[in-house]
C-alpha cells in the first residue's frame, strides 16, 4: 500500500482574492504565497459561501452550505460527532493538529489544556496544549519607525493605532507559525500521516501593523479601489457608510486603510512563509496536499467601508484566493472555472483516495483541473430571520455603542436574510428587507451600478432567480436524520 499523503490547510482571515500577487495584484507583495502558487493549482474564481468567518469555515470543513444546518453567527461551532473533514481523517488514522483560532469545532479545546500533552478534543494538538502553550504568547520586537505614526483612519470602534510601536505580543500570527514549525519538526508522530490546520488572524482588522510593513506601500500611488457607494445601493451599504465610517471620511483616510491592509497582507505572507519553508526543509511538500485560502474578504476602504457585513455580497467580500498543491497534481496551472468553499472537502478527499461518508453539497475540483465540466454559478447566503434581527447583539440601555453595534440596533433589517447567485457575467442578490441587487459584471466589475428592476433585464433576472430557487431546493435541510428509513 502506498504511503498516505499528509494534509496541510492554511487559512487567512479577511484576505481578499485580489490582494495577492498570484491573483494579479502588482502592488501588494506576497512572495511566499506566489511561490506556493507556482508549484500548485490556482483557482482564479473561487468564492466563499458566507461573508462571516464561522459559517464560512464550517462550510469548508463540512462541504455543506451554512444555511442547510443553520450556521449563521460567530457563536456556533460543530458539535461533537458532527461529520467534518478533521474528525473524518482522525478516524482513519491521521494525527490532527490545529493552531490559531478555533472557528469550527466545539470540542477542539477540552479541559485544562496547558498541562496536557494532547487534547481530548477533535484535534490531538492545538495552540494551548503543554508543548505549544508558551509559544502561543511569545513576544517579538519590532523596528522603530521615523516618528510616531499619525492615525488617519476614522474611529469606528475598530481600534486602530496606525503603526504598531510596541513589541508584538499575544496570540499573533508569527507565534502560530512557530507552533506549526515545532509540530512539524519536533512533535509529530513520523509513523502516521497528519492533518495540520493553521488559522492565521490577519489581515482581519484592526487596521494596524508594525514596520517594515506599515511603510511598505506609498499611499499616493496605490491602485485605489472605488470609494463611492454603488448607484441604488441597498440599505446595509448605505447605513454602514453613514454610521461606521461616516459621510466625512476622506480620500486620504481611505488610502491609509488600503495601505495598512496591504501591509497586513504582506506580514501574513511572511508568517506563512515560515511554515512553507519548514514544509520544504522537512521534505513534506512532495508528500502532502497543501491548501491555502481565506474565509472571506474585507472592504478595506472600498465603497468607503471597512471590515465586512453579513449581508453584503460584493466580490471584495466573497471572492477569495485558493491554491491547491499535491504530488499528483500539475504545477503552475490556473483554473478559470468558478469554485466554492463547499468543494474543498470532496477535493481533498479525492486527492487522498477517499470519499466523504456524509451528505456534502460540493464537488471535487480534481476533474475540473484536467478540463472537466466547469461550474457555471456560485451561491452564498447570510443574515438572520426577523426574530433574530430584533434581538441580535442587544446592548444595555445607556451602554456606549460604536458604528457596527449602532447599525445593528438602529437598522436591524440590515441583517435580514440574504442570498446570492453569481455567474461569470451577472450577480443577483435577494434580501427579505433592505433592497435587492443586480450587476452586469462584464461591464461593471466593481459592482457600482445596481440595475435591479431595470427594463430589458427581465430575462436575465428570471434565469438567475431560477438558479437560486433550484439551489435552495437542492440544499434544503436534510435534518433530522430518520434512522428507520435511512434518510
Amino acid at each position: 500500500m502506498s504511503e498516505k499523503l499528509n494534509v496541510v490547510v492554511l487559512t487567512c482571515d479577511e484576505l481578499r482574492g485580489d490582494c495577492v500577487g498570484f491573483m494579479g495584484n502588482l502592488v501588494c507583495r506576497t512572495p511566499n504565497l506566489d511561490r506556493l502558487a507556482r508549484r500548485g493549482v490556482v483557482f482564479e474564481w473561487h468564492f466563499t459561501v458566507h461573508g462571516k468567518c464561522v459559517p464560512s469555515r464550517i462550510a469548508m470543513m463540512t462541504g455543506r452550505y451554512a444555511h442547510t444546518d443553520g450556521y449563521r453567527t460567530i457563536f456556533q461551532h460543530l458539535p461533537r460527532g458532527e461529520p467534518n473533514l478533521l474528525s473524518f481523517l482522525r478516524g482513519r488514522g491521521y494525527e490532527t493538529a490545529v493552531f490559531g483560532h478555533n472557528h469550527v469545532w466545539e470540542d477542539l479545546f477540552c479541559g485544562e489544556e496547558r498541562e496536557k500533552e494532547r487534547s481530548d478534543g477533535v484535534a490531538e494538538y492545538h495552540s494551548f496544549v503543554k508543548a505549544f502553550h508558551d509559544l502561543a504568547f511569545g513576544e517579538h520586537a519590532v523596528p522603530e519607525g521615523e516618528g510616531r505614526a499619525v492615525c488617519m483612519i476614522a474611529c469606528d470602534g475598530v481600534e486602530y493605532s496606525g503603526r504598531v510601536e510596541e513589541a508584538v505580543r499575544g496570540f499573533s500570527d508569527i507565534n502560530r507559525a512557530r507552533q506549526a514549525v515545532k509540530y512539524l519538526t519536533e512533535v509529530r508522530d513520523r509513523a502516521r500521516p497528519f492533518y495540520l490546520h493553521v488559522n492565521m488572524g490577519s489581515p482581519h482588522p484592526p487596521y494596524c501593523v508594525e514596520e517594515p510593513f506599515f511603510s511598505m506601500y506609498d499611499r499616493e500611488v496605490l491602485n485605489e479601489w472605488p470609494h463611492e457607494l454603488p448607484r441604488n445601493a441597498p440599505l446595509p451599504l448605505r447605513w454602514m457608510r453613514e454610521l461606521r465610517t461616516g459621510p466625512r471620511i476622506t480620500e486620504r483616510q481611505l488610502r491609509e486603510i488600503q495601505a495598512v491592509y496591504y501591509g497586513m497582507v504582506s506580514r501574513v505572507d511572511r508568517d506563512l512563509g515560515i511554515i512553507l519553508d519548514c514544509l520544504e526543509q522537512e521534505g513534506l511538500l512532495e508528500r502532502s496536499v497543501v491548501v491555502f485560502t481565506s474565509d472571506h474578504g474585507d472592504f478595506a476602504g472600498q465603497y468607503g467601508l471597512i471590515e465586512k457585513w453579513d449581508t453584503c455580497m460584493a466580490d471584495c467580500i466573497m471572492r477569495v484566493p485558493l491554491v491547491i498543491c499535491a504530488p499528483n497534481l500539475p504545477k503552475g496551472i490556473r483554473v478559470e472555472s468558478m469554485s466554492e468553499h463547499t468543494d474543498l472537502v470532496a477535493t481533498i478527499l479525492e486527492l487522498l483516495g477517499m470519499k466523504a461518508d456524509w451528505g456534502t453539497h460540493g464537488r471535487s475540483l480534481v476533474p475540473v483541473i484536467y478540463g472537466g465540466e466547469r461550474l457555471q454559478a456560485v451561491f452564498a447566503d447570510g443574515g438572520h430571520e426577523e426574530e433574530m434581527w430584533r434581538r441580535f447583539n442587544f446592548v444595555s440601555e445607556g451602554q456606549e455603542i460604536d458604528g457596527k453595534q449602532r447599525t445593528y440596533r438602529e437598522h436591524p433589517e440590515s441583517m435580514a436574510r440574504t442570498k446570492m447567485v453569481r455567474t461569470r457575467e451577472y450577480k443577483l442578490v435577494m434580501r427579505l428587507a433592505g433592497g435587492n441587487e443586480l450587476y452586469n459584471l462584464r461591464d461593471d466589475p466593481w459592482e457600482l451600478d445596481n440595475r435591479w428592476g431595470e427594463a430589458g433585464l427581465e430575462e436575465v433576472t428570471r434565469e438567475l432567480m431560477q438558479l437560486m430557487i433550484e439551489w435552495c431546493l437542492r440544499t434544503d435541510t436534510d435534518r433530522p436524520y430518520q434512522e428507520k428509513v435511512g434518510a
